[in-house]
């Protein structure tokens, strides 16, 4: 038994939901109001039984691990560890090496955060700070509340002062060196890194001071200093403020982007506290999805001039790499199933009036503000605009540039009605037919299809199907083999690890299951048919190798590692794995029972919401959720019919 699923065995999901949720009892289930959605009648149900939740108001579903991830916006590595805590159950143990590491690291974190008190005190009461104290009060109108919930300091003009402080407070000068504190020139000289600066402390998402940004205020370069790299700050993952924002993200489910440190203390001052900055570098596609895993949409707030256009650009490209992206069955005209990808993200852009930074506008004008941020545009029209300024659009050949520039967000629009708007739109500005920008963005959809397929289908998707080859057992007794699968294999194990363990092994016998859940007219598979978050991982990686993409590699709430740890053991499926044929008949069974097991799971929760709508007397809601019953009942026939077909031919 892995890890985790030894955690959720000893975790009682009504105990950890409970202590967020207030639960009462619903027969043999629980019920409560929606922790994520604002509503009066309960709508949210755990089920003991299944160790699973689902609720009906937001859509989210899922097990203990999904529960944590959605509420406090952990990774799937920080869920487990908190569960495992609480579950007594003890994670693979630190070598001498990784304790070392890690105890080291904390003295570092201890180091800094001593830093920030000093700085944050001489910036109260040193005679040398009055200048940065009305820097503050004056040009930047921040309050004393704001100054001091943010910590933010001063460091004297002297080249040991922080140094004499903290090595008499038992740090070593090797130490500070490491934490970004002290630089070592080349001549072995060593001095204060940062000083005569306004010193604004960054932390980590738990809260731990982890580095420093700084301001000249004499005029002196560089102007803006951030800490170094170090073993504690990685300037490309932090998000400077998430740690006061993250709560305010989750709650509007709405994050904000700035560029500058103090545009996020003036915007949260003035009481937006969903507004975040980067580390005065190019975003990151880590940064991207720390906020993915708050919010549903991101809104670029920049500078309303050139280098702010280049910033959205270069963001709207990163944030494009890093968002979720769902998979979309296609037809083409001959009958013959494709997969599209749309991009599962909401970015917009909120255009800022000339000459203001964020934080002059929202403690100027919060109202202001806000209309900025709710009138954010789509980054589709957003994009087509800075693109269009920067051709000369008379030019033909400008014209197909234009197009071919803005095609990879016009093909990220999951909505094909906002993308014919687009298209035509695009076509006016052009003074071009519509059709002729279909074509060019056809002609990049191709060519980004023959790009990913060229490089990954037969790479990636043929290596895993040879190292499961590779690792079967003889071709002698499948047939026996399948009918003891039958028997103890896919009827008892849990549905998910087997169907993911048989995807490992042919990725592309996903699109098999998913031509035959069409046939029977249900929707194909997707991550919600997987309740547990590794496995949901795990999925989206081999959907994505199934469609040709070159790499497994992790990305989002789970790593590679979660989920294949969860199927290395299972070795139910190793003699089938050496037929294909039989392989793909058990991917499309197992796909059908998944299908027909989730569905029995939203029938049996709707029926409880009837039965809560009735005593509440809200014969409309009741009515509601009939005619969602009915759909479901349906679903739940074909899935059925599907299956005992299959059985009755034994279709291979």
């Amino acid at each position: 038994m892995s890890v985790v699923e030894e955690v959720k065995r000893r975790v009682d999901i009504v105990e950890v939901i409970g202590s967020y949720v207030k639960l009462s009892r619903s027969g043999r289930n629980y019920k409560g109001l929606s922790p994520f959605q604002n509503e009066r009648t309960p709508s949210f149900f755990v089920f003991p039984d299944t160790q699973t939740f689902k609720d009906f108001s937001s859509g989210e579903q899922g097990d203990v691990f999904s529960f944590l991830m959605k509420k406090e916006g952990w990774t799937f590595g920080e869920a487990l560890r908190e569960l495992a805590r609480r579950a007594g159950v003890q994670l693979d143990e630190r070598t001498p090496e990784q304790q070392q590491s890690a105890d080291y690291a904390a003295r570092l974190r201890d180091a800094l955060a001593q830093a920030a008190a000093y700085f944050h005190h001489l910036l109260l009461t040193a005679p040398q700070a009055a200048a940065c104290r009305a820097y503050l009060r004056e040009k930047r109108r921040l309050i004393d509340e704001t100054i001091t919930a943010w910590q933010i300091g001063y460091s004297l003009a002297d080249y040991h002062a922080l140094t004499h402080h903290l090595t008499a407070r038992g740090f070593s000068v090797p130490e500070l060196i490491d934490a970004g504190l002290v630089i070592e020139n080349e001549e072995g000289r060593r001095y204060d890194r940062f000083r005569g600066r306004l010193m604004i402390p960054i932390h980590d998402a738990r809260g731990q001071v982890v580095g420093f940004g700084s301001r000249a205020l004499d005029g002196s370069e560089p102007k803006y200093m951030n800490s170094p790299q170090t073993a504690v700050f990685d300037k490309g993952r932090l998000l400077f403020g998430l740690h006061r924002a993250h709560s305010a993200i989750r709650s509007e489910q709405v994050a904000v982007l700035v560029e500058g440190y103090m545009d996020v203390i003036g915007c949260h001052q003035a009481g937006f506290a969903n507004v975040v900055a980067g580390m005065g570098t190019s975003l990151t596609e880590d940064q991207f999805r720390a906020l993915k895993r708050l919010a549903t949409r991101i809104v670029l707030a920049l500078d309303a001039d050139a280098a702010g256009d280049r910033a959205v650009l270069r963001g709207v490209e990163v944030a494009r790499d890093a968002m979720d992206r769902e998979v979309q069955p296609i037809f083409d005209p001959r009958g013959a199933i494709r997969c599209e990808s749309k991009l599962k993200a909401d970015i917009r852009v909120a255009v800022l009036p000339q000459g203001k930074d964020p934080d002059e506008l929202v403690l100027e004008s919060p109202e202001r503000w806000r209309e900025v941020v709710v009138n954010a545009r789509p980054v589709v029209e957003h994009v087509m605009d800075v693109i269009l300024r920067s051709q000369d659009i008379s030019d033909p050949h400008a014209k197909s540039q234009v197009v071919r520039a803005v095609a990879p967000v016009l093909l990220d629009a999951s909505d094909p009605v906002q993308r014919d708007f687009y298209v035509q739109h695009l076509a006016r500005r052009l003074q071009v037919s519509p059709r002729a920008v279909l074509a060019v963005v056809s002609e990049v959809a191709r060519e980004v299809r023959s790009k990913v397929q060229g490089s990954g289908m037969r790479g990636q998707g043929t290596q895993i199907a040879d190292q499961a080859q590779g690792g079967a057992g003889q071709h002698t007794d499948i047939q026996d083999h399948e009918s003891s699968l039958e028997r103890r294999g896919a009827d008892k194990t849990d549905l998910e690890v087997h169907l993911i363990a048989a995807l490992w092994r042919r990725p592309q016998l996903l699109l098999d299951a998913n031509v035959a859940l069409t046939r029977a007219n249900l929707d194909v598979l997707d991550e919600r048919d997987f309740a547990n978050p590794a496995l949901r991982a795990g999925f989206r990686r081999l959907s994505r190798v199934a469609m040709g993409a070159s790499s497994l590699s992790a990305e989002g709430e789970a790593s590679e590692e979660d989920w294949l740890t969860i199927i290395a053991d299972y070795d139910a499926l190793e003699l089938l794995a050496a037929d294909e044929a039989l392989l793909r008949e058990e991917v499309v069974r197992t796909a059908l029972r998944l299908r027909e097991r989730n569905l029995i799971r939203d029938r049996i929760g709707i029926n409880l919401m009837i039965e809560e709508a009735k005593r509440a007397d809200e014969a409309d809601v009741a009515a509601r959720y009939n005619l969602e019953l009915h759909r479901v009942l349906t679903q739940h026939l074909r899935a059925q019919k599907a299956l005992q077909l299959r059985s009755a031919l034994n279709v291979t």
